[in-house]
């Protein structure tokens, strides 16, 4: 492939994020290259010029796009402003990456996916565990019925800190563990109950607490903070058959799946009486590959702009994932009805 055939990619927005993106698209990812940045902090805009001088550079994006020579944009910036950046870089033609979440209310996340549908370009959203391998294990294992009916699941993403002055703790970690219930159960909640608390300030909640019920009596936890002593990056999904516990900060032992369950079995055989029988069985912990989310993250949008396939985290999953976060702020205030149905 010449440098020609290559998708000329751009990142609007180098704070956060913006790095690790312009770090791989500047490597030996196939299919693409980076060939320019834009971003307002005149510092910040500074630094990506000393890092990538082949890379143009701009302090405003709109002005990036009128000079055109952009195949794709990386928008890597603060939530509110996604809708106007995401749809003015559609609009130009381009294919778009839009950080997570795919913007802050229902209303902005439906109008980019439809600019996106009526341009017919490329829209994907940056729920980057996704495409961690195992978060993909378990997709396996809950497609091949490994687990056998799943009971419940909760997730645990805590720490103290980084606290973001934009967003509260829900929209700033929850959309991580909302996307992966999505993917994994393919299915919408159908209700919500969310708590919260505002401890550090004033109506910006930095511990929540979410309970969804989804199809089959599955019930999914979701407990985020930026108030916790030690940093726990934990999932734990319990099936009849199996569970399987996916722990991010291990080094090493990222998934342990345990052959255990409970259950009421006859009494010597008995159907009058049951009692309860706890099965204890072996710990497998399974070899995974070791690859980098992100980078799988952009290999796989370099390949639906080159093949025109259905993103997995697409537009519309994005907004399936923005659904859940409005319902739960609602029901984080005490105004407001503390259970939100969503079918």
């Amino acid at each position: 492939m010449t440098t020609r055939d290559l998708i000329r990619v751009a990142i609007i927005g180098f704070g956060h994020w913006g790095p690790n993106y312009a770090r791989i698209l500047s490597g030996t990812l196939s299919g693409a290259r980076l060939v320019a940045c834009a971003e307002p902090s005149a510092a910040r805009l500074a630094a990506f010029e000393r890092q990538y001088p082949a890379a143009r550079a701009y302090a405003d994006f709109r002005r990036m796009l009128r000079d055109g020579d952009v195949d794709a944009a990386i928008v890597s910036t603060p939530t509110s402003t996604h809708r106007e950046i995401a749809e003015e870089c559609l609009s130009a033609g381009l294919h778009v990456l839009v950080e997570k979440p795919i913007a802050s209310t229902v209303a902005d996340a439906e109008a980019i996916v439809a600019t996106a549908r009526g341009v017919k370009r490329t829209l994907m959203v940056g729920h980057t565990f996704l495409f961690n391998p195992a978060v993909q294990a378990i997709k396996g294992y809950l497609d091949a019925g490994l687990l056998g009916d799943i009971r419940y699941m909760y997730f645990q993403r805590t720490g103290l800190g980084p606290i973001r002055q934009d967003v509260n703790a829900l929209w700033d970690l929850a959309p991580h563990d909302i996307s992966m219930l999505h993917y994994w159960l393919n299915s919408d909640p159908i209700d919500l109950i969310a708590r919260g608390q505002a401890y550090l300030k004033p109506d910006t909640e930095d511990v929540v607490f979410v309970t969804l019920t989804y199809p089959g009596q599955i019930i999914a936890s979701v407990h985020v903070s930026w108030l916790d002593p030690v940093k726990v990056r934990r999932v734990t999904v319990v099936g009849d058959r199996k569970m399987v516990v996916f722990d991010d900060t291990h080094a090493t032992e990222k998934l342990r799946i345990y052959d255990k369950g409970a259950d009421y079995q006859p009494r010597d055989g008995e159907f009058a009486e049951f009692i309860a029988a706890v099965r204890d069985g072996d710990i497998v912990i399974p070899r995974l590959a070791p690859n980098e989310p992100l980078r799988e993250e952009l290999a796989h949008f370099v390949t639906c702009i080159i093949t025109g396939q259905e993103p997995i985290t697409s537009g519309e999953n994005g907004l399936a994932v923005v659904r859940v976060l409005e319902a739960a702020s609602r029901a984080l205030h005490p105004a407001q009805e503390a259970r939100t149905t969503l079918s």
